[in-house]
């Protein structure tokens, strides 16, 4: 009895030390396209919200002057981390963004990265950065970058060790001739299949069915022949609480790059793209085309929206579900 005992309590610290480990500590790709911010209220501080409105809950407040990372616009409202693990909206009247900042990450091998209190060796450290952490690059001169971590800290790490997101505004910002797949378009809500059930758990198409709707679209463009998602739902296989079993012609990929994307779609292949919420919601859409402007940034691929018609560019998306999952494409 005193065994299953101990064994219950040390499941239950497990739980508790894995429940406490910020997601975004090693997920450098969920801030892929952040910059700063700085506060410029009058003389007040601004307030964070829970949503974007002025009716929402003040969360927290932004002194005069500071920083903050800007994760992405939602109307006329910031969505911003102001700590770690703490995220809320800011009017963004009230902020103006540097430009010349850009999303990086720990590039170490194994230890953590030195944050310290100014730019040299001789400065005591002041915080420790995880493996692939992400941050905010706000300037670099002498082999130091000063950076914005945490969401509103500010210190300075080795530029050695600070990687670059493809799609960061410091990286190439190459165009190429834009390229539209005409790829049949469906919604997972369509009255003709929304009830269709997935798995035996009861889930259906228009409550889970994104991504039985995305494959739906990307066969019926690989076929030349249209399937709808009722059709596809029952070519394919679910768990009991109606999660999709990947068809063996589909390869995925974990990288965010958005290189990667364009050379499928280069190549005639619209691309699935995955992406989670901060509260771990999760959603689909089929990038379906390149619009020419720079290949490095999200509001340049075109995107299926199963969910809804309006979001339209992979950087909408991205707004929505920050947090990017996965890639998946036929072979």
């Amino acid at each position: 009895m005193k065994a299953q005992f101990n064994k219950l309590i040390i499941l239950v610290l497990v739980f508790i030390t894995i429940a406490s480990i910020s997601p975004n500590k090693f997920y450098a790709v969920n801030y892929s396209e952040s910059l700063a911010g700085i506060v410029n209220t009058q003389s007040t501080a601004l307030n964070i919200r829970k949503e974007a409105s002025t009716d929402s809950s003040v969360v927290g407040k932004l002194a005069k002057g500071s920083f903050v990372t800007l994760i992405s616009q939602k109307g006329s409202w910031w969505y911003v981390r102001y700590g770690d693990s703490k995220y809320g909206y800011c009017f963004k009247d009230y902020i103006q963004a540097v430009n010349s900042s850009y999303a990086g990450y720990a590039n170490t091998v194994s230890t953590s990265l030195n944050v310290r209190s100014d730019a040299g060796l001789s400065y005591s450290i002041i915080s420790k950065l995880a493996r692939n952490e992400s941050f905010v690059v706000l300037s670099g001169s002498g082999g130091w970058s000063k950076v914005l971590y945490d969401g509103t800290k500010v210190g300075y790490v080795s530029s050695n060790y600070v990687g670059i997101f493809s799609g960061s505004s410091s990286s190439s910002s190459s165009t190429a001739d834009p390229i539209s797949l005409i790829v049949p378009e469906f919604k997972q809500r369509d009255s003709r299949w929304a009830s269709v059930k997935l798995g035996a758990g009861g889930k259906t198409l228009g409550d889970i069915g994104c991504l039985t709707t995305c494959i739906a679209m990307s066969e019926s463009y690989r076929t030349g022949t249209i399937i709808y998602p009722d059709k596809m739902a029952s070519m394919l296989k679910y768990t009991y609480s109606g999660d999709m079993h990947w068809p063996d012609n589909y390869i995925q990929d974990w990288s965010s790059s958005l290189k990667g994307i364009y050379n499928k779609l280069k190549s005639g292949k619209p691309v699935l793209v995955g992406a989670k919420t901060y509260s771990g919601g999760q959603h689909w859409v089929l990038v379906v085309g390149y619009n020419g402007g720079s290949i490095t940034k999200s509001s340049s691929y075109m995107i299926h929206d199963p969910a809804t018609a309006s979001r339209k560019t992979l950087s909408e998306f991205y707004s929505a579900y920050p947090k990017f999952y996965k890639t998946a494409c036929f072979s």
